[in-house]
């Protein structure tokens, strides 16, 4: 009774141990975003900006705004942006950013929203599409102080509930089809070996 108790006890092991999932980083992690800085207008390019394609991880991603005003840094999620002194941003139709996802391997984005704001009066105003951030703070003063930005994608983090379920079958087994197996086989071929005995 003791090896059965052992060996039902090792197949739910294996079991659950191929049943175990990867780790889901946050949205930005582990990948690379764009950020290109546009004043006055989106159809212009502002050349004194840390403008380029950053792979994020740990540490602060972006040293260089615009004109040496402050960094971004992207953390799961969020994006921080930190201002080191005050000023005023000019009156014009753009003058702020917009992160992108050139290579769209980022989950389409479903949310954008500013959830913290002590570096800038007022609101900026923020639009979003699958794959672009945009921030506006045309007009706007800011101070030293940050502002933290939420974003959410398709499927953002191992909890958000799935809605969309795949009609697609596999052509080949999957790993845990073959786990499984092996766990079974093991099991008949245990209690024919103890019948026998």
């Amino acid at each position: 009774m003791r090896n059965f108790l052992r060996l039902m006890a090792v197949s739910g092991a294996l079991w659950l141990g191929s049943n175990v999932g990867v780790a889901t980083a946050g949205i930005f992690d582990g990948h690379t975003v764009n950020y290109q800085y546009y004043f006055p207008n989106l159809s212009s390019p502002y050349a004194a900006a840390g403008n380029g394609n950053y792979l994020v991880g740990s540490g602060t991603e972006i040293s260089n705004v615009v004109d040496g005003l402050g960094t971004i840094d992207f953390s799961g999620n969020e994006f921080t942006v930190s201002f080191s002194h005050g000023g005023t941003f000019s009156p014009t139709a753009f003058n702020g950013f917009v992160i992108s996802d050139l290579t769209a391997n980022i989950n389409p984005f479903t949310s954008f929203t500013l959830i913290s704001n002590t570096g800038v009066s007022g609101t900026p105003t923020i639009s979003f599409d699958s794959n672009h951030l945009f921030v506006n703070w045309e007009g706007f003063n800011y101070t030293r102080g940050d502002l933290v930005f939420s974003v959410d994608s398709v499927i953002s983090s191992p909890f958000t509930p799935i809605t969309h379920i795949f009609d697609t079958i596999s052509p080949v087994p999957e790993p845990d089809t073959y786990a499984l197996l092996l766990v079974g086989l093991g099991l008949v071929s245990f209690t024919v070996r103890r019948r026998q005995v």
